[in-house]
């Protein structure tokens, strides 16, 4: 069994998702102190990966995670901007992990995720979405449009070398064990780091068990333990064959962004996927897990079934906008299934570790 269990949250990252400059638009410390107790009292987990731009957003929000006893994992998430801003940005987030190490708490350092597409200059693409586009240029979907083809053989050595300085940085600053959170389609060299840690929703195509085994199994020969840093799937039945492209069942080409015909909400499904995930994990003998993710505001729940977004979300909870159109709006949220099959699931962890102590 995994001995790191839990779920992403995002304190607000710099995304550009039209709904301000951050993904986080809706932001209070009161509203985040609720939903790091729900983390560890209602989930059970005992783990959080906390990312995001803003440096304040972490500093408080990790801190928050430490006074619940939960173990950290600290992510700073800058899209878009110059390398040597992102790695100056990794520097104070670093500096920030071990200020709060020497105070006694949990906490590991992951620099970063996904750089391939999130910085500039390691794949074709000016932004974010661009690059993302161009990795997946043979896949078919609504949203991204590619500008051109990523040769792996060229962005790789690119990336390494971006990752190579991200850990000489830290190491310098960070006194614990770090990682990364790889996309499953880059080539890292994982000799630099502790871990090796995977985001597990960017298959390319669905999987079978065997499937699942084989590909974490493939990263063995670092001889590192295994984070399944990220893994989760949208909430309607079938989302799950859509691999990484799930979310690509909103039509976002008028005004009102609405779910295509063809796909209807199933709270179930995504349950269901979450445990059959967990099994496969745990067979696999991961070092630690975390579902992606507890909430994000972006993506609104409606009664209307045309409206939810949130149909097309991987969050655990739904987010319920007291103004479904205003992404500043108050908010509240209501578990799904998946929060509390996970919630089981984790309960059921925690006393196996006590177990075999």
């Amino acid at each position: 069994m995994p001995q790191l269990y839990g779920v992403a949250y995002d304190t607000g990252t710099n995304f550009a998702t039209g709904q301000g400059s951050l993904s986080r638009t809706a932001w209070s410390t009161d509203a985040m102190l609720s939903e790091i107790s729900l983390i560890s009292d209602q989930l059970n987990a005992n783990s959080v990966t906390v990312y995001g731009s803003d440096l304040d957003r972490l500093a408080a929000t990790a801190t928050a995670a430490v006074e619940r006893d939960l173990h950290v994992w600290l992510q700073p998430r800058l899209v878009d901007r110059p390398q040597q801003e992102i790695l100056d940005h990794l520097a104070e987030a670093a500096r920030l992990a071990e200020s709060l190490r020497r105070q006694g708490a949990d906490i590991n350092l992951t620099v970063g995720a996904a750089h391939l597409i999130f910085t500039p200059d390691i794949a074709p693409g000016d932004v974010y979405h661009e690059r993302m586009a161009n990795v997946y240029a043979d896949a078919e979907h609504r949203l991204l449009t590619p500008t051109a083809r990523v040769d792996m053989a060229e962005a790789t050595p690119r990336l390494n070398e971006f990752l190579g300085k991200a850990a000489s940085v830290v190491r310098g600053l960070f006194n614990d064990k770090i990682s990364y959170s790889a996309a499953l389609f880059e080539d890292v060299d994982w000799e630099p780091f502790d871990y090796v840690g995977l985001m597990y929703q960017y298959l390319r195509a669905p999987l079978s068990r065997q499937g699942h085994l084989d590909l974490v199994g493939g990263y063995r020969r670092w001889n590192k333990p295994i984070l399944i840093a990220e893994f989760g799937t949208a909430t309607y039945q079938g989302a799950e064959d859509k691999a990484f492209f799930f979310w690509d069942i909103v039509d976002r080409g008028q005004d009102v962004p609405v779910i295509v015909d063809g796909y209807a909400r199933d709270e179930s499904a995504q349950a269901a996927y979450h445990l059959k995930m967990f099994d496969t994990f745990e067979e696999a003998g991961v070092h630690g897990v975390a579902v992606s993710e507890l909430i994000h505001p972006t993506h609104p729940h409606s009664d209307d079934p045309r409206l939810d977004l949130d149909t097309a979300s991987m969050c655990i909870v739904k987010t319920i906008r007291d103004d479904f159109s205003d992404p500043a709006s108050d908010y509240r949220w209501e578990p799904k299934e998946s929060f509390h099959a996970i919630a089981d699931y984790y309960a059921h962890v925690g006393f196996q570790a006590v177990v075999r102590r």
